[in-house]
């Protein structure tokens, strides 16, 4: 008999049986074997079947099961269960005996976009196949990722930000993801572009939302109780003006600035909650003053403006594009080396400090200063991920 020590939840797991008869010859039972699976200790089987026949013509004896590990079939995470086969070979009764235990679906094994590797590299680098560990060894990349980018105060991938800032009345500004490779859009203070109200007389609010997504309407009460939602990047100012005025549930809307009228929507500034029930308005903002006089240093995360930054409160909007295009080798091998480290962690206590054997004691602690620290992350590879750590310097 063969069946694997552990099933994932979610997927099939196969079990295999070889009959023999009183000689230790593999032969074919009298019939077909049948199978029960018991949860625990359980009295009641949650599971019964009959066994097929498995290569009838090149075999003998050799007989199997398909068993879907799901929670429809009475199976859970964590449980441990044994499968009883039961036969009869030249007239005796004869049975067997498979245990394995139910471990995490593949299903709620999730990475990021940005992981830092994959999992053939890692595979590659502890000599393993691809097999029942996947899905643990994917999320475990999505945790050390993760782990890196908390411990470096950065994101490593390539990603466009939309940022805004606190004027610092000098010359400089640090903006918070590194390396930058490209700035689109260096603007300071903001200006109204589109005044918009609602003149429902049943409602008893109504307000304007604004991320970098979407414009969401909302009215409270009244006939027009609901949500209107725009997807910014359809639209230019000019454009969004008339699809408010259209949609008929009491919004108006004027364009304050005819030198933004062809701006993209998707260049508004987020603002929440702000009552626009007539006669107060909602002020949809854009960046005003946009500058061309700046230079920007990748590494550090650095922008220079020769004309300083006016001192201020969310008073600096920036448009940029910081991060790897392409993930740095010893970057990639430091994630690896993480992921080894959480996946070989699973078969130990990694709070045991010390274990005595004579009069056996052990001592319990965390791994501040006994080579692992922040998240986890082994001490050796802290060292090695410094230079990749957020840059920050005086204003």
């Amino acid at each position: 008999m063969s069946c694997p020590g552990q099933a994932i939840l979610g997927q099939n797991l196969t079990c295999t049986l070889q009959a023999y008869n009183g000689s230790n010859v593999p032969t074919d039972a009298d019939a077909l074997p049948t199978y029960s699976v018991y949860e625990n200790t359980t009295n009641t089987a949650i599971l019964t079947g009959t066994m097929a026949k498995l290569d009838d013509a090149g075999t003998a004896g050799l007989y199997a099961i398909s068993l879907t590990i799901s929670t429809a079939n009475g199976f859970a995470l964590w449980k441990s269960y044994s499968v009883r086969y039961a036969t009869e070979i030249g007239g005796n009764a004869v049975a067997a005996v498979d245990n394995f235990n139910v471990v995490q679906s593949a299903l709620s094994a999730t990475t990021t976009t940005g992981a830092l590797t994959t999992l053939a590299n890692v595979l590659t680098y502890i000599g393993q196949a691809s097999g029942d560990d996947d899905a643990l060894i994917t999320a475990l990349i999505a945790r050390a990722t993760s782990a890196m980018e908390a411990y470096c105060g950065r994101t490593f991938t390539s990603t466009t930000y939309r940022q805004i800032y606190d004027g610092t009345g000098g010359p400089n500004l640090w903006v918070n993801q590194t390396p930058i490779t490209a700035i689109q859009l260096l603007a300071t203070g903001r200006m109204g572009a589109v005044s918009i109200t609602n003149v429902n007389t049943d409602a008893w609010n109504a307000y304007a939302n604004v991320d970098v997504t979407n414009l969401e309407l909302v009215v409270n009460g009244g006939t027009n109780d609901g949500t209107d939602t725009l997807t910014l990047a359809t639209y230019t100012l000019t454009t969004l003006v008339t699809a408010i005025n259209a949609l008929g549930t009491g919004w108006t809307a004027v364009l304050l600035d005819s030198t933004k009228a062809t701006w993209e929507a998707a260049e508004l500034l987020p603002v929440g909650g702000i009552g626009a029930l007539d006669p107060d308005l909602t002020y949809l903002e854009v960046p005003n003053e946009i500058k061309t006089d700046f230079s920007f240093e990748g590494p550090s995360g650095r922008v220079h403006s020769h004309s300083m930054f006016p001192l201020g409160t969310d008073n600096i909007i920036i448009r940029y594009t910081a991060g790897e295009a392409t993930t740095p080798a010893d970057l990639e091998q430091i994630c690896i080396d993480l992921v080894n480290t959480y996946y070989l962690s699973r078969e130990r206590d990694t709070t045991v400090m010390e274990e005595k054997l004579g009069d056996h004691s052990v001592t319990y602690g965390d791994r501040e200063g006994a080579g692992m620290s922040y998240r986890n992350i082994p001490k050796s590879l802290q060292m090695r991920l410094g230079p990749y750590k957020r840059f920050r310097m005086p204003i």
